[in-house]
């Protein structure tokens, strides 16, 4: 049995305003994104807060790597 017309009516209605508000969120979200863009870069102040700190000890090189290529040619004569 088709839908009565009204229903029809109502039903075309909460959808249409259902993408509505779906668009609005999207519009919104975008807005807030290049809102960014409107707003020129702060200028650039290093500080010494965020420079790492020197080791307090020289780290020790790996012996793992002695044999050649990374040492002297080790040969069976």
């Amino acid at each position: 049995m088709p839908e009565p017309a009204e229903d029809l009516i109502v039903r075309n209605l909460i959808e249409a305003l259902e993408r509505i508000r779906e668009d609005l969120d999207r519009m919104e979200l975008w807005t807030a994104a290049l809102d960014c863009f409107h707003h020129p870069v702060p200028d650039y102040r290093p500080g010494d807060e965020h420079l790492l700190k020197p080791p307090t000890k020289s780290p020790q090189p790996p012996s793992v790597l002695t044999g050649w290529p990374f040492g002297r040619r080790v040969t069976n004569h």
